[in-house]
Protein backbone atom coordinates (compact mmCIF):
# COMPACT_ATOMS: atom_id res chain seq x y z
CA UNK A 1 0.00 0.00 0.00
CA UNK A 2 1.20 3.49 -0.52
CA UNK A 3 0.63 6.85 1.74
CA UNK A 4 -1.61 7.58 -0.57
CA UNK A 5 -4.29 4.68 -0.27
CA UNK A 6 -3.32 4.58 3.74
CA UNK A 7 -4.51 8.29 3.41
CA UNK A 8 -7.41 7.75 1.69
CA UNK A 9 -8.46 5.08 3.31
CA UNK A 10 -8.43 7.18 7.04
CA UNK A 11 -10.31 10.39 5.70
CA UNK A 12 -12.76 7.93 4.49
CA UNK A 13 -12.63 6.51 7.77
CA UNK A 14 -12.83 9.71 9.49
CA UNK A 15 -15.01 11.16 7.31
CA UNK A 16 -17.46 8.57 8.15
CA UNK A 17 -17.55 8.80 11.93
CA UNK A 18 -18.15 12.37 11.81
CA UNK A 19 -20.45 12.16 8.89
CA UNK A 20 -19.12 14.74 6.50
CA UNK A 21 -17.77 14.94 3.10
CA UNK A 22 -14.02 13.35 2.97
CA UNK A 23 -13.46 16.49 1.12
CA UNK A 24 -13.72 18.46 4.66
CA UNK A 25 -11.19 16.43 6.31
CA UNK A 26 -7.22 17.70 6.41
CA UNK A 27 -4.81 15.38 6.48
CA UNK A 28 -2.73 16.93 8.65
CA UNK A 29 -5.40 17.65 11.16
CA UNK A 30 -4.40 16.05 14.69
CA UNK A 31 -6.98 12.83 15.23
CA UNK A 32 -8.28 14.36 18.49
CA UNK A 33 -9.04 17.84 16.76
CA UNK A 34 -11.44 15.68 14.32
CA UNK A 35 -13.23 14.17 16.90
CA UNK A 36 -11.38 10.63 17.17
CA UNK A 37 -11.82 9.51 20.52
CA UNK A 38 -10.03 6.22 22.03
CA UNK A 39 -12.78 4.11 21.49
CA UNK A 40 -12.70 5.13 17.87
CA UNK A 41 -9.25 4.49 18.13
CA UNK A 42 -9.52 0.55 19.12
CA UNK A 43 -11.81 0.38 16.00
CA UNK A 44 -9.86 2.47 13.81
CA UNK A 45 -6.93 0.41 14.41
CA UNK A 46 -8.19 -2.99 14.37
CA UNK A 47 -9.65 -1.93 11.05
CA UNK A 48 -6.20 -1.12 9.30
CA UNK A 49 -4.13 -4.09 11.50
CA UNK A 50 -6.98 -6.35 9.40
CA UNK A 51 -6.94 -4.39 5.82
CA UNK A 52 -2.84 -3.58 5.54
CA UNK A 53 -1.84 -7.20 7.11
CA UNK A 54 0.35 -6.05 10.09
CA UNK A 55 -0.18 -5.61 13.90
CA UNK A 56 -1.44 -1.52 14.92
CA UNK A 57 -1.66 -0.83 18.45
CA UNK A 58 -4.12 1.93 18.90
CA UNK A 59 -1.21 4.12 20.64
CA UNK A 60 0.51 4.51 17.47
CA UNK A 61 -2.52 6.48 16.43
CA UNK A 62 -1.61 8.36 19.67
CA UNK A 63 2.29 9.01 18.32
CA UNK A 64 1.67 9.40 14.68
CA UNK A 65 -1.11 12.14 15.53
CA UNK A 66 -2.25 12.88 12.33
CA UNK A 67 -3.79 10.93 8.89
CA UNK A 68 -0.64 11.91 7.64
CA UNK A 69 2.09 11.10 9.08
CA UNK A 70 0.23 7.44 10.40
CA UNK A 71 -0.58 7.22 6.40
CA UNK A 72 2.89 7.60 6.34
CA UNK A 73 4.31 5.22 9.02
CA UNK A 74 2.03 2.06 7.81
CA UNK A 75 3.17 2.31 4.51
CA UNK A 76 6.97 2.10 5.56
CA UNK A 77 5.75 -1.16 7.68
CA UNK A 78 3.50 -2.80 5.27
CA UNK A 79 4.68 -5.94 3.27
CA UNK A 80 4.89 -5.72 0.01
CA UNK A 81 1.75 -6.62 -1.98
CA UNK A 82 -0.42 -6.06 1.80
Amino acid sequence: MTTEEIERWLVGFVASLLDVPPQLIAATMPFDSLGVDSATTLVMAADLSEWLRVELSPVEVFEFATIRSLAERLAAVVPVGG
